[in-house]
């Protein structure tokens, strides 16, 4: 009995399987009595009792390393550690779950939601792009893209023009957030390393950026064998085939020159020379000129304001190019008849007080005998002709303050004792000495009196002294029918700027409403002569406002080229705008071609509108242009100057007469004799003969 229950069980075993595998569907067979559903399409193939080994460790489950026997890509990032599946390798089946049917995927992915940076490549910059533009087979396959940079660019860098090796690594200088990369940092690229390169970087060119020189990123070949190369030649190929570094260095600011001595020209820097930029000589860009720049006289490059009166002794004569040796000359003034004493000597006085300026200056034959040569006799001659020094003393120590007034019937106590004379006795013709009433204090400041005689019998001894005439009090202008604004709001204007006087018992109605009534004294000298506030306001004096229309009114219209330059092109900022002149010599003086040799009245030639169109006609200098002549340029005869051309044919042509007997006898040497400047190769000889 015992031995016939195994082989029952068997045979009760093979009934139940017979039974199951004869209602199972056809497709599974036995298989599906074991199996939890159908393999997905891609395990097809696997969907069999008899291969579920394939996936399934017998006793234990899915197995992870039967799984990455068959998908080899995924085994290789488990071992290396690199890519998506790196740590999941020991669960295939928590993301790819099978027996759900032929229909179900094995791989889900959602681009929106899946993080990227799972891989071991965050998508970061400019690689937030659609999967498809890196992963072109999917959604096939996801995985096994390289992360190299070359794998999916180009490389723009000329790599196979380069004897170096290049770096290899992209992301050693380029980001994703940010391709471009400049400056390259020193321990990626070292521009200044010989081992990395032939060209080191100096000064200017550390700030430029790689693709200044490196157009389109392109890295190799780059010529840098001449400044050429990369550089225009801003001389114009004036010096040949000099080299740029001949004279210039990139290891100084701004490319200046470092090595060119100016001793081995013709013209060596000297003095103030030696500190003047090339430009200002020799002009810079393109119309710089280097090479036979004329320097054999001072007046060459600059103007002669004697107006030759030292002709033809050059500037170097008195003058020397030592810092400030030209402005002081070399002239001792106690080598000439007047040597300079006390303020004549002030440095304060210069040249022009007492020669004049420019072209119309005086340096030999002037007065100085008398002091009135120089200085006006405000007394008109009441005193004793050349009487000056009695009462003032000579070489400019003219003030009268050592005065002792105390010998007069007047002695000056307090605040009299610091009052210039003037102030007393008046300036220039209204100026008196003797005779000045001072009984009172009204005798004199009659007009001062700020209480306009409200205070009936008081006189001004009774409440102010000479020691402290002035008490300030507090009063409220606006009260005033001239309220206080802009400047004359200020805390330092007093009222004694404008009334003379503080201690106001009652409010004055005398102050002056005109601006010139209190700022005459201030007014530059020339001015213009209309009202103040035409131009100005008291909220900001200096910032006037002048139109085209109102500058007529001044003297001096604005036309032609005048009406469109800067008024500080004309109007000096630190000098009043009334000094300005209206003489275009006075301006323009740089600028005369002739040299001051037609004098200064330019106006009389050409007009502000169009100044190269000219009203000079030849005839009206007594010479007119006929014949060749008129078609000859004024250098050709005016070389030398415009004065003292000489008007005979001779001094011009000589050069031009036939070596012959007829021209070499003293009788034929002026040519008009027997030629006409119309026809001058058919001679008029006298009564048809040769002489």
């Amino acid at each position: 009995m015992n031995r016939s229950l195994p082989a029952l069980a068997v045979a009760l075993v093979a009934t139940v399987l017979g039974v199951l595998c004869a209602q199972s569907a056809p497709a599974q067979g036995l298989g599906g009595f074991v199996s939890p559903g159908p393999l997905a399409e891609d395990h097809a193939d696997l969907d069999s009792i008899l291969k579920c080994t394939s996936c399934h460790d017998a006793g234990s489950g899915i197995s992870p390393t039967k799984c990455m026997d068959c998908h080899e890509r995924v085994q290789e990032q488990v071992q290396t550690g690199k890519g998506f599946h790196a740590n999941f390798g020991d669960a295939c089946h928590t993301c790819h779950s099978d027996h759900q049917g032929r229909d179900f995927a094995l791989v889900t992915l959602v681009e929106e939601t899946f993080n990227h940076q799972n891989t071991g490549f965050a998508l970061t910059g400019k690689h937030q792009i659609e999967c498809v533009a890196c992963h072109k087979e999917a959604p096939e396959d996801y995985t096994g893209l390289s992360q190299a940079c070359a794998s999916c660019h180009d490389e723009p860098h000329g790599k196979g023009e380069s004897t170096r090796e290049l770096i290899a690594n992209c992301r050693m200088c380029h980001d994703a957030d940010d391709w471009t990369i400049d400056p390259l940092p020193v321990a990626v690229f070292d521009h200044n390393d010989p081992n990395q390169t032939d060209y080191a970087l100096h000064e200017a060119h550390d700030d430029v950026t790689c693709t200044d020189c490196h157009k389109e990123a392109q890295f190799v070949p780059t010529a840098a064998d001449v400044c050429t190369d990369c550089h225009e030649d801003i001389h114009g190929g004036q010096f040949g085939g000099t080299a740029c570094t001949d004279c210039h260095a990139d290891t100084v600011p701004d490319w200046r020159t470092v090595g060119f001595r100016h001793d081995r020209t013709d013209f060596a820097l000297t003095g103030a020379h030696a500190d003047v930029k090339c430009a200002s000589c020799h002009g810079s860009g393109k119309q710089a000129h280097y090479r036979d720049l004329p320097a054999d006289r001072c007046e060459t490059c600059h103007e002669d304001v004697h107006a030759g009166q030292f002709a033809p002794r050059d500037c170097d004569a008195c003058h020397s190019s030592d810092h400030g040796g030209f402005t002081e000359g070399v002239i001792d003034h106690d080598q000439t008849r007047f040597p300079l004493r006390n303020a004549h000597a002030d440095p304060d006085v210069t040249c022009d007080d007492c020669h004049g300026e420019g072209p119309a200056a005086t340096f030999a034959g002037l007065p100085f005998a008398d002091c009135d040569d120089c200085h006006q006799d405000i007394h008109e001659q009441r005193f004793e002709p050349d009487a000056c020094i009695d009462c003032h003393q000579q070489d400019g120590l003219w003030d009268v303050d050592a005065f002792d007034h105390g010998r007069t019937k007047y002695f000056l106590e307090g605040a009299h004792a610091d009052v210039l004379c003037t102030s007393c006795h008046g300036e220039a013709e209204t100026k008196t000495l003797t005779g000045i009433a001072h009984e009172a204090c009204a005798d004199c400041h009659a007009s001062d009196d700020p209480h306009d005689g409200s205070l009936g019998s008081l006189v001004c001894e009774d409440c102010h002294t000479e020691q402290e005439w002035v008490q300030l009090i507090a009063f409220d202008h606006s009260r005033t029918e001239w309220p206080l604004e802009g400047e004359h709001a200020a805390t330092d204007v007093k009222c004694v700027d404008c009334h003379e006087r503080t201690e106001e018992v009652v409010p004055l109605n005398t102050a002056p409403e005109a601006c010139v009534d209190c700022h005459e004294k201030d007014e530059p000298r020339d001015h213009y002569d209309g009202s103040c506030d035409d131009c100005h306001t008291p909220n900001g004096w200096a910032d006037a406002s002048l139109s085209l229309e109102a500058h007529a009114n001044t003297g001096f219209a604005l036309r032609g080229v005048h009406a469109v330059v800067a008024c500080d092109t004309c109007h000096a900022p630190s000098e009043p705008s009334a000094t300005a002149s209206g003489e275009c010599i006075d301006c323009h003086a740089a600028d005369d071609p002739h040299r001051g040799q037609l004098g200064g009245e330019c106006a009389d030639c050409h007009g502000e509108v169009d100044w190269m169109r000219t009203t000079f006609r030849h005839i009206q200098v007594g010479w007119p242009l006929r014949g060749p002549h008129r078609a000859a340029s004024c250098e050709d005869c005016h070389a030398a100057g415009y004065v003292a051309t000489p008007s005979d044919c001779g001094s011009c042509h000589a050069g031009d007469a036939p070596n012959d007997t007829l021209h070499n006898d003293p009788l034929t040497s002026t040519c008009d004799t027997c030629h006409r400047q119309y026809t001058w190769d058919d001679p008029n000889f006298v009564n048809g003969e040769i002489p």
